[in-house]
């Protein structure tokens, strides 16, 4: 193999090796909120049914997923958990504190929430968004992708 070959593919792979390592994920606060899911059907669009949280007066549901590199610097803490009831699609158990919601870097006004189960090891964090947000021109920080529900349409 030429030089300029084995050179591009060690910087790949040194790139890659970089991009899959762990975030560490903020620990639950003392006093953490124990997150209740309910639920929200969207009757505009298609009937679609999300699960939603409700923090500080406001209700989320889910808008998204990260798309890119994310690191810990796109984190600004741990609020609390989501409890494992009735409404939620792993199996009951009240005392399960592993998914872990929180709040992001620079998004002051808390339009977006994080998930996260600190169980897993290759979990994906899932965005969820304040429904009151819906139609309003605002920055979506640029490592969230939009899973294209017809709500946020």
């Amino acid at each position: 193999m030429n030089k300029k070959l084995i050179g591009v593919m060690l910087v790949s792979s040194i790139l890659m090796l970089a991009g899959c390592g762990k975030v560490e994920y903020p620990d639950l606060p003392d006093n953490p909120v124990a997150f209740e899911m309910g639920s929200f059907e969207d009757k505009e669009h298609d009937g679609a049914l999300f699960g939603t949280l409700e923090y500080d007066g406001r209700t989320y549901i889910g808008y998204g997923t990260i798309g890119r590199a994310f690191n810990q610097s796109d984190i600004n803490r741990c609020i609390g958990y989501i409890v494992m009831d009735k409404n939620s699609s792993s199996s009951p158990d009240p005392n399960n504190t592993d998914i872990r919601v929180y709040t992001l870097a620079g998004d002051a006004n808390h339009n977006f929430l994080m998930d996260y189960d600190s169980a897993g090891v290759m979990n994906q964090p899932g965005i969820w968004r304040a429904v009151d947000t819906k139609g309003k021109d605002m920055e979506i920080p640029d490592f969230i992708d939009d899973l294209g529900y017809g709500f946020w349409k």
